[in-house]
């Protein structure tokens, strides 16, 4: 059984919201655009898709999908997209958010003829650092574990990012945590990840793959237990020739394969690139 059937336009949900359109689909959930007619605002509207084989599986799914509503209704932050409700219709699970207008990167990148340029990337980046401050900061902490190109909404108009799709992020006991389900994307995902293992350094990890592929237009070579391994492999400013080789160096910190190698927090990370973007050209 799924939930993969595409809610038609003109669609009334909870005697409240009428859908659009289609925004998207994931691996987690189907996202439409829908005003509330109480309000007349546009909102985002998240409606779970899972395709199960066992009672099991089909739990989980539920037990993951009502975990992001209450992750999203207790953090606020600029940039992380607002949470209004949490509603079942008719056996379907469902996600009320603020609508954000833009572009998510990947959508960026693949309009850019090779890449982002490297001032962009890096204001960019000093953002991102703050969000990730912000939730490893929380009590208890939140690791995202799924940062990603196609999980970062710009708005060129606000010259802001928002990190959207918390179905795969956690409340975690402490700031670093074992015995953690193995959810992330092939060559964003550290090492440890897949060893069950996450901490702050996990995200600093995703951020700095993901600048990666923004600055070289493409992925470089990975492996899923070796990560980049850039003793063998070149340096980005080595695929890029217009990139710096301080920003390149702060990114390969960034995706050490042991954890304790790479920024010990988000602020520490950050602190680099501002003094980085200060000194650009």
């Amino acid at each position: 059984m799924d939930f993969t059937v595409i809610l038609p336009k003109g669609t009334i949900l909870a005697n409240r919201y009428e859908i659009y359109d289609l925004l998207g689909e994931g691996a987690t959930g189907v996202v439409y655009l829908a005003q509330d007619q109480q309000s007349g605002e546009l909102r985002a509207i998240k409606q779970m898709t899972v395709e199960y084989v066992t009672a099991k599986q089909y739990a989980k799914a539920i037990s993951d999908f009502q975990r992001e509503a209450e992750l999203l209704s207790k953090i606020a932050h600029p940039s992380i997209p607002k949470f209004y409700k949490y509603f079942v219709h008719e056996g379907n699970y469902y996600l009320v958010m603020e609508y954000i207008i833009g572009k998510n990167l990947l959508d960026i990148l693949e309009e850019n003829p090779k890449f982002v340029s490297e001032k962009q990337v890096t204001r960019w980046a000093i953002q991102l650092c703050d969000v990730l401050n912000y939730i490893h900061s929380y009590e208890p902490p939140i690791i995202y574990r799924d940062m990603k190109p196609s999980n970062i909404i710009y708005n060129s108009n606000l010259k802001r990012l928002y990190l959207i799709d918390f179905g795969t992020a956690r409340f975690v006991a402490a700031l670093r945590a074992s015995g953690v389900t193995a959810i992330g994307t092939m060559g964003y995902a550290p090492p440890e990840l897949f060893e069950g293992s996450v901490g702050p350094e996990t995200d600093i990890y995703s951020l700095a793959a993901t600048l990666i592929h923004l600055l070289v237009g493409s992925f470089p070579p990975f492996h899923p237990y070796y990560g980049f391994n850039f003793d063998e492999n070149p340096h980005p400013y080595e695929l890029n020739p217009k990139v710096s080789k301080n920003i390149s160096d702060i990114l390969v910190r960034a995706v050490s394969i042991e954890p304790e190698s790479r920024y010990n927090s988000a602020k520490e990370m950050q602190k680099e690139l501002k003094e980085h973007l200060a000194n650009m050209w």
